[in-house]
């Protein structure tokens, strides 16, 4: 028999990686299980703010934060993290079959008798059917579930039916979800080109209601203007850095408030504009990306086609650096004014998720603020992000839609105030809500203690193409 003491650190925004040991402690039988560490944070709580090893005197010797690594919070309350534990140890499995779901007992002892299995077929965020069955289905053994609403044969965002078990008396033992085989189809409208104007340092489209201005020198959107009134707070940026999480430990530097990620100083890049390039309603910029110091690793190109209706099509192709670095992620940063807080999207919700840590939440039509998105870490850090998204909507200001997927967080705080402080008190007051539009992020993982986030979890690929739509 093999049991696994400590085989995932919860510690912060975590824990990544739960499902792939999930997947062969099911598959081997020798394989036990393991130990989260650990059960709840441990923190003294100083006039509302959360303090831990370090900020008391006379301690003769003390851990930092390390004490604050539970699954649950130091009030027990919960967080993304808990719920992907919870669902990881779900004793169900669901798999597609002909004409449904297949729904597999995981418990080595008990029967499905006194369980409900409520079962919700959405599509573009519609609900198609719902019903709730029950099976006295036996261990490790598996019984149907047949969908009888009629499935569309294609649809914009998706189709996907979500299973829930629970006990009679309503106690949810968890949820997965499965994407259903309907053909997504993108319906391409036949849209006007804009006019572009140029001048020395800027390129200007407008038209009905909008006027974007994008700066030559830097290869983006310094203003963005919707019926009179702007939207941006300072210019879009083209990032690849993120606030360390916890799990980020060991491959950046923590305390002293710098993320040096291994050396690529992806926490102060610059993108040096080479040319740009207006063709019709295009703009076109080579551009070449690379921490302060250090050489270039991101080699690109941006286009931006501009039409009458006031959307901007964005397209971003390049090469990472062959021997550079995995990247924390890559993706556009946009500030708006602090009111534009309440947004729409489709994806991964209604939690935090990441690419390793998504089976707590399902893929569906979800609405949300920034003051919502906030979790409260005890050492601040990395959070809000939402996996798997295909639309993002801002009440009252802009729309972004992916030309496959994105990832997108919407915060009160940019990643440098989150970055600079070690304390939640420590958070400067926010002026803005920041957007980002991500191309990938990579995963969280349990690297605080423990192995390294595995590869496929990382932003790590070489040859990137990514692609979104601005609306109005």
């Amino acid at each position: 028999p093999l049991v696994l003491c400590e085989y995932i650190h919860a510690m912060g925004n975590g824990p990544g990686d739960a499902e792939q040991y999930q997947q062969l402690i099911m598959k081997y039988d020798r394989f036990m299980g393991g130990f989260v560490w650990e059960w709840c944070d441990h923190a003294v709580l100083v006039n509302g703010v959360q303090k831990y090893g370090g900020d008391f005197k006379g301690e003769l010797t003390q851990d930092g934060n390390f004490c604050c690594d539970g699954m649950v919070f130091s009030d027990r309350s919960f967080k993304a993290g808990t719920y992907e534990i919870k669902n990881t140890y779900a004793p169900f499995r669901i798999a597609l079959c002909d004409g449904g779901i297949t729904v597999t007992n995981y418990f080595d002892f008990t029967s499905f008798d006194g369980y409900e299995f409520e079962y919700t077929v959405e599509c573009d965020g519609e609900t198609l059917e719902k019903r709730i069955v029950t099976a006295n289905t036996k261990p490790h053994e598996s019984f149907n579930i047949r969908i009888t609403c009629d499935l569309p044969e294609e649809c914009r965002l998706g189709c996907y039916i979500s299973v829930r078990m629970s006990e009679r008396n309503g106690r949810e033992l968890g949820i997965l979800q499965e994407q259903l085989p309907v053909k997504i189809v993108k319906r391409e409208e036949n849209l006007q080109k804009a006019e572009l104007v140029e001048d020395r340092l800027n390129v200007i489209a407008q038209g009905d209601g909008f006027r974007y201005v994008f700066s030559k020198q830097l290869g983006n959107f310094t203003s963005i203007v919707i019926n009179g009134a702007e939207q941006l707070l300072c210019p879009v940026k083209l990032s690849y850095n993120r606030a360390c999480t916890d799990n980020d430990r060991n491959i950046a530097a923590l305390w002293n408030n710098v993320n040096i990620w291994q050396g690529e100083n992806y926490d102060c890049v610059f993108n040096n504009v080479r040319k740009v390039v207006t063709d019709g309603n295009r703009i076109t910029v080579t551009a070449v990306a690379g921490g302060i110091s250090r050489k270039p690793f991101f080699n690109y190109t941006l286009t931006a086609d501009f039409f009458t209706d006031g959307s901007v099509k964005i397209s971003l192709d390049g090469n990472i650096r062959e021997n550079a670095y995995w990247l924390p992620r890559l993706g556009f940063e946009f500030k708006l004014p602090y009111g534009k807080s309440k947004f729409e999207y489709f994806g991964n919700g209604p939690l935090e998720s990441y690419r390793d840590m998504t089976h707590h939440g399902f893929i569906g039509k979800h609405s949300s603020s920034a003051d919502d998105e906030y979790v409260n870490y005890v050492r601040p850090q990395e959070h809000g992000n939402h996996t798997d998204c295909r639309e993002l909507a801002v009440e009252n200001s802009l729309r972004f839609t992916a030309e496959d997927k994105m990832e997108i967080s919407v915060l009160h705080h940019s990643t440098e105030q989150i970055a600079a402080a070690n304390h939640t008190d420590e958070l400067e007051n926010s002026n803005g809500t920041h957007i980002r539009v991500d191309y990938k992020v990579s995963g969280i993982g349990t690297n605080s203690c423990g192995p390294a986030l595995p590869e496929k979890y990382r932003l790590s690929e070489k040859n990137i193409h990514f692609g979104f739509t601005i609306g109005i």
